[in-house]
């Protein structure tokens, strides 16, 4: 058996708790995972049956939420037949939710509704009965007699014997309210006929009961206590505690104590099963509504843990990209320190030991000159490596060390022009991007003064959306630009402080290039 199918029925049969509790969470599970994959009719059946069973249990308000929630994601839903019949229960369940909260105006409106869909003859007839009961209960006897008149008019398309019977013995109950006594009568008596080819003791039993307080209307007590007696003997037969307590009572007022006894023994058992039903359906509602709210628990246990998963994820991330950028840190400056200690290392011993034999050379007649230019050039070389990687000094005024660097380039044949150095924030830069700036610098004014053969270079600082743009121009020879040649370093500089550095140039036609930081 479907599951769905086997828990439905343990809400129509089961007089169980524990049965309702079981059915309770295998729709409350079974909505989640509709929900989960989008299955909106399979919501609002679950919907549906978990809201029959808070109402089996005495919780009318959270019954008629569900019953809400259901038929407004219905309205979302395509119309079809099977959605239509959906709806009319729907309406049909709000209005028994009504009548219990004794909200009749509201119960008779959900009906109505529940009628408008209706197709089956049957149906209807339920509806009017249904609706009848509201109105008899609100002492609204002719509405009532008029709504049945109008459900007996339909009996020839509906084959239901015991549907038609209940429409006649409440129309002949109605009626007696009315004073209307023949024809109450002959409805009673109609409906007694057919329920007795039913044999259907519950519904007889209604009917020995209608027709004891017929007679006893009538002053008539023979037939009032046979009437009265019968029910009494088949509430025996039903086993039903209220059935035999109704009869007996009715025993009583008849002039029959023979029950007396009886009655006060059923009475006190009827208040002992009342109790301990109300005690079963309270330890069900707070067995449903503990489950809620471990549900509730869980879910937030659950997002507390993704939220927890999220923080480590984030700090684990911003820890990585920490440690990434203090690893480059650090292996920037240990290239810079590397740097500065190979040109002392050059200048204090190859550069010094090269002055001294060039010094003691140049006392001796017989020295070839081409041998001193060849070694007052080497000693050149060495300086110039020295010079190239010398420490920046970054404690000083950073703008005044650019500056001396820029117009060091400068000679009889290269003029150096800046503009725009002193509009840049230089103390907010890092060491590590003050270093990297001065290198790439260095190393486009070394390149310019071997290769361009430019008489003129331009160097413009400006600002440009929160960064440091610094643009290079000369009017040299130029070069092809090739992707491994001796800028490639400045390449390595610029990446290792996430800037950028683009070339621009062509044979004859000048040397551009652009930092932004």
């Amino acid at each position: 058996m479907d599951s769905t199918l086997y828990y439905a029925n343990k809400i129509s049969e089961s007089k169980s708790s524990d049965a309702l509790k079981k059915a309770y969470q295998f729709f409350k599970k079974d909505m989640a995972t509709s929900l989960r994959i989008g299955r909106k009719d399979r919501v609002v059946s679950d919907l549906l049956y978990i809201s029959r069973i808070e109402f089996k249990t005495g919780f009318y308000n959270e019954s008629e939420s569900s019953s809400v929630k259901a038929l407004s994601i219905l309205n979302e839903l395509e119309e079809s037949d099977y959605n239509k019949g959906v709806r009319k229960v729907l309406y049909n369940h709000l209005g028994q939710i009504y009548k219990e909260k004794k909200i009749y105006s509201e119960a008779i409106k959900m009906y109505n509704e529940a009628l408008v869909l209706t197709e089956k003859s049957i149906d209807s007839l339920v509806i009017y009965n249904n609706i009848s009961n509201i109105l008899k209960s609100q002492k609204q006897f002719k509405e009532a007699e008029k709504l049945l008149l109008q459900a007996v008019e339909m009996f020839d398309q509906v084959k239901d014997t015991l549907e038609r019977a209940r429409v006649l013995d409440n129309l002949g109950l109605i009626q007696l309210k009315l004073g209307k006594k023949e024809e109450s009568l002959s409805y009673l008596m109609q409906a007694l006929s057919l329920k007795t080819k039913t044999k259907s003791n519950s519904s007889l039993y209604a009917s020995y009961k209608n027709l004891a307080l017929y007679f006893s209307s009538e002053k008539d007590s023979v037939k009032a206590h046979n009437y009265a007696l019968k029910a009494y003997n088949l509430a025996t037969v039903i086993n039903s505690i209220s059935y035999k307590l109704d009869a007996g009572k009715r025993l009583i007022e008849l002039g029959d104590y023979s029950e007396a006894k009886k009655f006060v023994y059923l009475n006190d058992s009827l208040n002992t099963l009342t109790k301990l039903s109300e005690n079963k359906y309270a330890l069900l509602k707070y067995d449903v509504s503990n489950m809620e709210l471990k549900s509730q628990k869980e879910k937030t246990k659950k997002q507390q843990y993704r939220f927890i998963a999220l923080i480590i994820f984030l700090l684990g991330t911003f820890l990585f990209f920490v440690l990434k950028a203090q690893h480059k840190k650090d292996k920037v400056l240990q290239v810079y320190k590397t740097e500065t200690r190979i040109s002392k290392k050059v200048h204090d011993e190859v550069a010094n030991d090269i002055y001294q034999v060039m010094t003691k050379l140049q006392g001796k007649m017989d020295i070839n000159e081409d041998v001193l230019d060849d070694l007052e050039d080497i000693y050149d070389k060495t300086r110039d490596i020295s010079k190239e990687s010398s420490a920046v000094n970054m404690e000083e005024n950073f703008e005044d060390g650019i500056t001396d660097l820029l117009l060091s380039y400068k000679s009889n044949t290269v003029n150096v022009l800046t503009k725009g150095i002193a509009t840049i924030e230089w103390q907010s830069l890092s060491a590590i991007k003050k270093i990297a700036i001065y290198r790439v610098l260095q190393e486009l004014m070394t390149n310019m003064k071997k290769h361009s053969q430019a008489s003129i270079v331009v160097l413009v600082f400006k600002n440009v959306n929160n960064k440091i743009s610094i643009n290079y121009k000369d009017n040299g020879v130029g070069c092809t630009l090739k992707k491994y040649n001796g800028l490639q370093n400045t390449e390595n500089r610029m990446e290792t402080i996430n800037g950028t550095i683009t070339f621009d140039s062509s044979t004859n036609n000048g040397f551009k290039v652009n930092l932004i930081i």
